[in-house]
């Protein structure tokens, strides 16, 4: 199996987020079942994005031990997601200290990223190893170092599994060209795509007024229509990455692309419609964001899918 037909089993990806019993992982996560993972594969997903905050449950130096149980736990959901025939990528999802200082955390995510790796050794090759999603601010200047630092704590574990890198700034697709990746056979490169962010952020209050685009409480109300600019600026963009790709022989992973339920239904449709078809025209995989609760595809209340976004995604 090359590195294209794993990137393959991700074709069509779900990102939920996993409740392991931190209250750090209060707000973005859910309480994760068997029932979901029927969710995904009946709604024709081929693979789950599993994003971890590792950082969460492990220890203080030297050893960073993540705890026990909820290494159990992904073992579990793994199992799961084995039975029901879906891929799995399984990434390292925050860490705001590594963010605010990566040199003194660098231990600690390097340990972090032995144990996983070793943890699941002897899973099969569908599932995708993730050391770190959306690098960005004091890591962006180290970050090429720092992949290359974790990509050998991989491979001193696991000499063929696949490992997602992205660029900096979140995995921003401008900051590709300052990616620079060690001559491995067996890497998958991920971008994330929420362009353009006062649609997809809008009332995300969370982001801060300090970007170059205000506050998204002033973007509420922002539409996406589908005109000539607006499909425009997206089609340029997801050429300019199939160029990069083919020039790198790289498969490429749209990990994340999503929109805010602050934005209205038709336009949220519209606009991840269009992202999914660019993506497959190029033969990219996707993963969606999110399954729930933030950026929804599912309604956890009334425990059904938001049918124009799901059609969106699959028809």
């Amino acid at each position: 199996m090359t590195i294209h037909d794993v990137n393959r089993l991700l074709a069509r990806t779900i990102n939920v987020c996993p409740n392991l019993g931190s209250e750090l992982e209060s707000g973005y996560t859910i309480d994760l079942t068997a029932r979901e993972f029927d969710l995904f594969r009946q709604a024709g997903f081929s693979a789950v994005r599993l994003g971890v905050y590792w950082a969460a449950h492990c220890g203080g130096a030297p050893d960073f031990r993540i705890a026990p149980q909820a290494l159990d736990r992904v073992h579990a959901y793994l199992d799961l997601a084995a039975e029901r025939d879906l891929a799995v990528v399984l990434t390292n999802f925050l860490d705001p200290d590594l963010i605010a200082n990566p040199p003194q955390q660098m231990p600690r995510l390097l340990s972090i990223t032995d144990q996983v790796v070793t943890a699941f050794a002897d899973r099969p090759r569908s599932v995708v190893l993730e050391p770190f999603t959306e690098p960005r601010d004091a890591l962006d200047p180290l970050w090429n170092d720092t992949l290359r630092a974790l990509l050998a704590v991989v491979r001193a574990a696991d000499t063929e599994r696949a490992v997602v890198f992205g660029p900096g700034a979140y995995n921003n697709l401008r900051m590709l060209p300052q990616l620079s990746l060690p001559d491995d056979p067996n890497l998958i490169v991920t971008i994330h795509q929420y362009w353009p962010i006062t649609f997809t952020m809008q009332g995300e209050e969370w982001l801060g007024t300090d970007n170059p685009f205000g506050d998204p409480r002033s973007w509420l109300g922002t539409t996406w229509t589908g005109t000539d600019q607006q499909r425009g600026e997206l089609t340029a963009g997801y050429a300019g990455l199939a160029a990069w790709a083919a020039a790198n022989d790289r498969p490429i992973f749209v990990g994340e692309f999503g929109t805010s339920t602050n934005a209205d239904t038709a336009s949220r449709a519209r606009w991840t419609d269009f992202n999914r078809r660019l993506a497959e025209e190029h033969g990219f995989s996707w993963g969606c964001w999110s399954f729930a609760p933030v950026f929804s595809l599912y309604d956890l209340e009334t425990q059904r899918w938001n049918q124009p976004l799901l059609r969106a995604l699959m028809d």
